[in-house]
């Protein structure tokens, strides 16, 4: 509350990729983009080109910055189309990980945003405009 910084400490993700048929390919699909959404949620910055012109002056996120509890909940509901009755992983769960982290931010301490990356300063900043309400 101090410094507007946030930290994702857990993370729960349900998904429906039809019949599994490598659940251990599903879920480095899926552990993967919560990986790639929390950095864009949170600290992945392109606009600034002279900036940002390393992927460390970008923002992506380091392993320090994925929590270590991630639940993986799936629901299997058979493709007809499907090989087997599959369907793709591919990029569907990277967008839950950016609007669901915006909400939590609001639910834990009031301050909504639109935009990411939810940057400390910005966070920092809708602190301080509650607490002249």
């Amino acid at each position: 509350m101090k410094t507007g910084k946030v930290r994702v400490v857990r993370f729960t993700n349900v998904g429906d990729f039809g019949t599994i048929t490598n659940k251990v390919t599903i879920d480095g699909q899926v552990y993967g983009a919560l990986a790639q959404g929390i950095g864009l949620a949170l600290t992945e910055d392109f606009e600034d080109l002279k900036k940002h012109t390393s992927l460390v002056g970008c923002g992506l996120p380091f392993i320090k910055d994925v929590p270590d509890e991630m639940e993986l909940i799936y629901v299997e509901t058979y493709r007809e189309n499907g090989p087997y009755g599959a369907a793709g992983v591919g990029e569907g769960p990277l967008t839950a990980p950016h609007p669901a982290i915006l909400n939590a931010i609001y639910n834990a301490c009031g301050v909504r945003l639109y935009a990411v990356p939810a940057l400390p300063e910005k966070v920092k900043a809708g602190l301080d405009a509650l607490k002249k309400k």
